[in-house]
C-alpha cells in the first residue's frame, strides 16, 4: 500500500522544483548579447501548460501498482524505463529521448530509475512515432526559426500483469533558430530535441505522480471501510 503523506509531499515538491526550472529557464532568455541569442534554442511555454492539464485529466484515473523488491514501504517509486523505440527515421532518437526522461527522473524526489523490471514498481514503455521540424518564422532569405516536434506513445506497466496500467499519446515540442552556418543550426537542432524531449519528460512525471497520488486517496478510502 502506498503512503498517503509521503505521495502529497512529493507531489508538491515536484511541482515546486518544476515551477523554479520554469522561471530559471524564461530568466535565462534575456540575453545580454543578442547576436547569440540567434543559436539558442527554446521551449515552448505551451508545453508547460500540456503538462498541468495533463496532471489535472489523470488525477481522478487511479490504479494500483505492486511494490518491487527495492520498495519495502512504498515511500519512493522505482520506475524501469527500456530504450524506447524510434520509429521516425531521425538517427539517435531513442537514445536522445530515453535519456532525458531518465535524467528528469532522477531529479524529482521520490522517483527512482532501476534497470530491470523485477526491482521496479512500475514499467515505462515508449514508442516515438512521429518526428517533424517546422518552420515558425523566416525573413526574405530563409527560414529564421523553427519548431522541432514529438510525438510518442508511452504505456505504463505493472511488472507482475500483462495488460497495461495506462496509455497515452503525448506531444512536446521545442523551437531553435536558424542561421548560415549550417553546422551550428544541426547543434541547435540537436539542442532543441533534448528540451522537447525534457519536456515530455515532465509530461510524463506529472501523469506518474498524480496517478499515484490518485491511488493514494483510493487506497486510504478502501481502508476506511474496513
Amino acid at each position: 500500500m502506498w503512503n498517503s503523506g509521503s505521495s502529497i509531499s512529493l507531489y508538491s515538491r515536484m511541482l515546486k522544483k518544476h515551477a523554479l526550472s520554469f522561471f530559471e529557464w524564461s530568466s535565462s532568455l534575456v540575453s545580454p548579447e543578442p547576436q547569440n541569442v540567434r543559436h539558442q534554442s527554446r521551449s515552448r511555454a505551451l508545453v508547460i501548460v500540456f503538462s498541468a492539464f495533463f496532471v489535472l485529466i489523470t488525477s481522478g484515473c487511479g490504479y494500483h501498482l505492486g511494490h518491487g523488491a527495492g520498495n519495502p514501504t512504498g515511500s519512493t517509486l522505482h520506475v524501469d524505463i527500456p530504450m524506447f523505440q524510434n520509429k521516425t527515421s531521425e538517427p539517435k532518437l531513442g537514445l536522445l529521448v530515453t535519456r532525458g526522461i531518465k535524467d528528469a527522473m532522477l531529479k524529482t524526489p521520490g522517483i527512482q530509475v532501476v534497470n530491470n523490471a523485477q526491482s521496479a514498481d512500475i514499467i515505462v514503455r515508449g514508442s516515438i512515432i512521429r518526428y517533424r521540424t517546422r518552420t515558425t518564422a523566416f525573413d526574405q532569405r530563409a527560414a529564421t526559426e523553427e519548431d522541432v516536434e514529438l510525438s510518442i506513445v508511452v504505456q505504463a506497466e505493472n511488472p507482475g500483469k500483462q495488460q497495461p496500467l495506462w496509455r497515452e499519446t503525448i506531444k512536446a515540442s521545442a523551437a531553435f533558430y536558424l542561421g548560415p552556418d549550417l553546422t551550428l543550426n544541426r547543434s541547435a537542432q540537436d539542442r532543441a530535441i533534448e528540451e522537447a524531449s525534457a519536456s515530455f519528460a515532465n509530461i510524463l512525471i506529472g501523469q506518474l505522480l498524480g496517478r499515484y497520488e490518485a491511488q493514494q486517496r483510493k487506497d486510504k478510502k478502501n481502508n476506511s471501510k474496513k
